[in-house]
């Protein structure tokens, strides 16, 4: 089945009358556990050859729930599937990973376990929709810590929603929320749609991320609202399901409005499969009131694990309050790999992009001998917080370090700082500061082929500074 029948596979279902968890015994009470009620449910759908399984009236408490081929899980407006706090109600898969579960009392796997509240492994055409909630009860999952509020130190249902080795998967109109861990995470799977989803998770929860497409193809994200206390829209290839590492490629993000205490739209930083051809547009990275702290990173792409990054396009963002604008690196970590060696990552353009209220310069920066090739910004306004002085910082190279926007500590430009690039343009550029700032707007360091036109940098004045501009005016 194609995307476009996964697409219209809702309407398809409404043919024959939904199959109705009540009728297998499910009560919508919020205290009775209905997993084995919704799961005959799902079967007797699929065995019919598909259709709707239909959750409505009521909070359906739930183990794991395993999805079925052309089968889809209609939550209705008003209705809630709320994960049960005993982690004894989920089924793992795989079960071989319990062991592997690492808690260190921040965090469990990073988000990625055996436990999920929906699973499906190898199926085709299945969806969750309706208008409905999903609740994730993360807060059962977590403990309170005096340093960082929440930690998890017991094992969780987390990625919530995992779909593994499946096609022609839809997650349209549903609202996420309180999330254990991750949110909803694809893995080697394809054709995929992700819109009109609204993801709530606490910004103090442990790697709530919200959206982790994991070596996967053909993927649409769109027209979503999302507050996460992780990573927002992330792509990755972790190589969970051991080698060889399919990559993640094909994709498309727009249409995102999108919130987190750490980065907004993410490329890696698990990076052992390839990416390519990648395209974030129209979407909005900000600082909501509900998330403690501002974005770490608006945009950050990371390739350190040996693979190719090649073919990426942002354009049409707004940025307001991320630390850091933008953020391009290509690193050595080496992660699955036997010695570690830097990849490639290439073709890479930035265009028509706002970024107000920055305080750490946007940064993109290969190895020596290992330079980011064919870079290009275009149509670019950064505004920074400003207020630096002067300095003769030496910026180190930390190949092998974690990659994220901190990572050099203080850079010596207010607003982008390049190094080891081979093939930069630069067009229509500006940078700009609130506040006078001793720091160049821009350093070049080691960057050969560049190609630059109508590039200004300056503060503000004096009768703007301190206020952000308004994009909407030139």
């Amino acid at each position: 089945m194609t995307m476009i029948a996964a697409l219209l596979l809702g309407a398809a279902g409404q043919a024959a009358a939904p199959c109705d968890p009540r009728q297998f015994g499910a009560v919508g009470d919020g205290k009775t556990l209905a997993t084995a009620s919704i799961q005959r449910a799902i079967d007797a759908c699929a065995s019919r050859g598909g259709g709707v399984v239909l959750l409505a009236g009521g909070t359906f408490l739930s183990g794991t729930l395993v999805l079925k081929d052309n089968v889809t899980l209609r939550i209705a407006p008003g209705a809630t599937l709320l994960a049960s706090s005993r982690i004894e109600d989920f089924t793992p898969y795989p079960a071989e990973d319990v062991p592997k579960i690492a808690i260190d009392g921040s965090t469990q796997n990073k988000g990625n376990g055996p436990y999920h509240l929906i699973h499906a492994d190898n199926a085709r055409a299945i969806a969750i929709d309706g208008g409905g909630t999903i609740r994730g009860n993360g807060y059962g999952y977590w403990d309170a810590d005096p340093d960082k509020v929440y930690v998890s130190r017991r094992p969780r249902p987390s990625p919530l929603i995992e779909f593994v080795a499946s096609r022609d998967i839809r997650i349209e109109n549903i609202t996420i929320r309180d999330a254990p861990g991750w949110t909803i995470h694809p893995l080697d799977s394809e054709d995929i749609v992700i819109r009109r989803v609204g993801i709530f998770n606490d910004g103090h929860g442990p790697n709530t991320d919200a959206i982790d497409v994991d070596s996967s193809r053909n993927v649409i994200v769109a027209d979503s609202q999302i507050e996460a206390g992780d990573d927002c829209v992330v792509l990755k290839t972790t190589g969970r399901r051991g080698a060889p590492v399919g990559p993640t490629e094909n994709v498309v993000v727009t249409g995102i409005r999108c919130s987190s205490d750490d980065q907004g739209i993410k490329i890696g930083t698990e990076s052992l499969g390839d990416f390519r051809n990648i395209r974030v547009t129209d979407s909005l990275i900000y600082h909501a009131p509900s998330i403690y702290r501002s974005p770490t990173a608006a945009v950050s792409m990371s390739m350190v694990d040996g693979a190719t990054f090649e073919n990426v396009v942002v354009s049409n963002i707004v940025i307001r309050d991320a630390a850091t604008p933008l953020f391009l690196r290509l690193g050595n970590r080496g992660r699955g790999q036997a010695s570690p060696t830097p990849g490639t990552l290439r073709n890479v353009v930035f265009s028509n992009i706002v970024a107000t209220g920055g305080s750490l310069a946007s940064s993109i920066t290969g190895l020596p001998g290992h330079p980011i090739r064919s870079v290009t910004l275009r149509n670019i306004d950064i505004a920074m917080k400003g207020g630096g002085e002067a300095t003769a910082i030496r910026v180190p190279e930390a190949e092998r370090d974690y990659p994220h926007a901190p990572m050099f500590g203080p850079l010596p430009a207010h607003s982008l700082y390049i190094r080891h690039v081979a093939g930069l343009t630069l067009r229509n550029v500006r940078l700009r500061t609130e506040r006078p700032d001793g720091r160049p707007a821009i350093i070049l360091d080691d960057v050969s082929g560049l190609d630059a036109d109508r590039a200004s940098a300056r503060s503000l004045p004096k009768d703007q500074q301190g206020k952000p501009r308004d994009p909407s005016r030139p």
